[in-house]
């Protein structure tokens, strides 16, 4: 007892946050947002909400030490889908600002405890690990067609130049270990040529991820899922369209029309 009580302090102090002017304004809105106890409703919902909301990349780099940063006026993919499944639990479990903000934390940062730059989940196949072991979701990638994924990934070691937090040697050092742990584990995606077959096994708010063609690099993108029949649709924080849309396309057909994409991963979120 005294161990989580610990623990539960230590997130409520280190999450010092950059937030946007007004942002818990915006927060009370998204609460007012129709209830559904289904947490993939729930999390549709939520990813609708922002659609047309500006891409922009990179909204948890720069900060000169790290911190948990809250945002609903710029998005990336990752942030997008973070921000989506925290204030999915947080309508569901604990609807104030500090529910999404401990969820936040527990969705991006490893154990819920923000620890420098290392301890943030950089890779989505960390994110997916350490989120299904606490319960949040399960990658159910190999249920519904996935193969086994071998891929040595190194990614950011290998390019400690695109991360300025990464010059510091001990940083690096403890990236590399946990690419290391990565690597250890077994790993399964769904080829391209696969999706199409998956896609009626997809449910509302599944999260998706895309593995790539880069070396040393899990994945290059993720987003939502939003059904229309059979078919799964993306709701996703696009570059090229620089702002938050639902792909034109169905599934399949988004992912074959991007080269570097080679297939996909998928968790499924849960209550707990």
């Amino acid at each position: 007892m005294l161990r989580n009580a610990i623990l539960s302090l230590l997130l409520l102090t280190s999450a010092t946050i950059y937030a946007q002017p007004g942002l818990q304004k915006v927060f009370s809105q998204k609460m007012d947002l129709p209830d559904s106890r289904d947490i993939g409703t729930q999390v549709l919902r939520m990813s609708e909400s922002f659609m047309g909301t500006p891409y922009v990349g990179g909204t948890l780099e720069g900060n000169p030490t790290e911190r948990l940063v809250c945002k609903f006026d710029g998005l990336d993919c990752t942030t997008l889908v973070e921000s989506s499944i925290a204030l999915a639990v947080a309508k569901n479990e604990n609807p104030t600002f500090e529910g999404y903000k401990n969820e936040l934390t527990k969705l991006r940062y490893r154990d819920g405890i923000i620890d420098g730059y290392p301890s943030r989940l950089h890779y989505i196949l960390d994110w997916m690990y350490e989120n299904e072991k606490r319960g949040r979701l399960e990658d159910i990638t190999a249920k519904v067609g996935g193969i086994p994924f071998k891929k040595e990934i190194n990614f950011m070691t290998n390019h400690a130049n695109l991360y300025p937090a990464m010059a510091e040697s001990q940083v690096w050092e403890k990236v590399k270990e946990q690419e290391n742990i990565i690597n250890s584990r077994e790993h399964s995606y769904i080829p391209k040529e696969g999706i199409q077959k998956a896609e009626p096994m997809l449910h509302d708010g599944d999260i998706v991820a895309f593995t790539s063609s880069v070396e040393g690099l899990d994945v290059n993108h993720m987003g939502v899922i939003s059904k229309v029949g059979s078919r799964a649709y993306l709701i996703h924080a696009s570059l090229s369209g620089k702002k938050v849309i639902m792909s034109n396309v169905p599934l399949a057909e988004y992912v074959a029309s991007v080269p570097k994409h080679t297939g996909m991963i998928v968790a499924r979120l849960n209550d707990i």
